[in-house]
């Protein structure tokens, strides 16, 4: 697993464990591009902007670091390259491991997808998720252990963390991938999303994939990180989410039972 540091100061990112193949497939990949770089024993330092790189360039680039975790957007010849903070790691897998182990105690079938590369050659943008998952289309993906992305729908849903500065719009690229629902953190609050119409994404309160919960649901438990440790809140959560979960299947069951009688007395006072 590599890691990647970023400098404030310059538009750099710095990526160790990286061997000499992958090294040399990545100036294969991107020399043309006037890649300022310093490799040094296993570790690389390169721009983490470039411009005018081509689908098949970017797809080259995929192919020599296929073992490393490297947050990137590439979007219409852009490619960006980010070194995700500690914060951003610890926030993000905390959020994952809400949804996994909600999903595990109320035995609602996902797949977990991680931060599978998304990318779509029409709309010539690819992204890495922070954490994404298939839900209402895991039995569409589920017991295969490989995928062709250019045929399989994309995770139904994506969980972005963005307390980092990103030159690109990482939403847009997200809309263009069609991932059904976002959720993002900013630091701040966090937002549940939906794509609609014109591929545009409008904040939701309640999530699609999970329809018990709010971004309210989420927010508070990240909030309390500071405060209790991981393992507490999500237990806290799951007993949470039980009981939320619960309610709205009650009251979804109270409105299709009580919609028929209602439409009967309709039609027998209008008779």
């Amino acid at each position: 697993m590599a890691t990647a540091i970023s400098r404030q100061e310059d538009p750099y990112i710095v990526i160790d464990g990286v061997s000499w193949e992958s090294y040399d497939q990545i100036l294969a990949a991107l020399g043309e591009h006037h890649l300022r770089h310093c490799y040094d024993r296993g570790t690389l330092e390169m721009r983490s902007l470039l411009y005018g790189v081509t689908w098949g360039e970017y797809e080259a680039f995929l192919r020599a670091l296929p073992e490393h975790y490297l947050r990137h957007t590439f979007d219409r010849g852009c490619l960006e390259m980010m070194a995700p903070s500690r914060e951003h790691e610890w926030i993000k897998r905390f959020i994952g491991r809400l949804i996994e182990a909600m999903a595990l105690e109320l035995d609602i079938p996902i797949q977990s997808a991680g931060s599978t590369t998304q990318r779509r050659r029409e709309s010539d943008r690819g992204l890495q998720p922070d954490e994404s998952y298939y839900v209402a289309s895991e039995p569409l993906v589920s017991r295969k252990r490989k995928l062709d992305l250019r045929r399989a729908p994309p995770p139904d849903l994506a969980i972005e963390v963005d307390v980092t500065y990103s030159t690109l719009s990482r939403m847009e690229v997200y809309a263009s991938l069609r991932i059904p629902e976002v959720w993002r953190y900013d630091g701040r609050q966090v937002t549940f999303n939906k794509l609609a119409t014109r591929r545009k994404y409008q904040s939701i309160q309640h999530s699609v994939a999970f329809p018990f919960l709010t971004p309210a649901d989420i927010l508070r438990a990240v909030d309390q990180l500071d405060q209790k440790d991981e393992n507490t809140l999500v237990r806290e959560f799951v007993r949470w989410a039980k009981r939320a979960s619960a309610k709205y299947k009650s009251e979804s069951t109270s409105t299709k039972t009580e919609t028929p009688a209602i439409t009967k007395r309709s039609n027998k006072k209008s008779s």
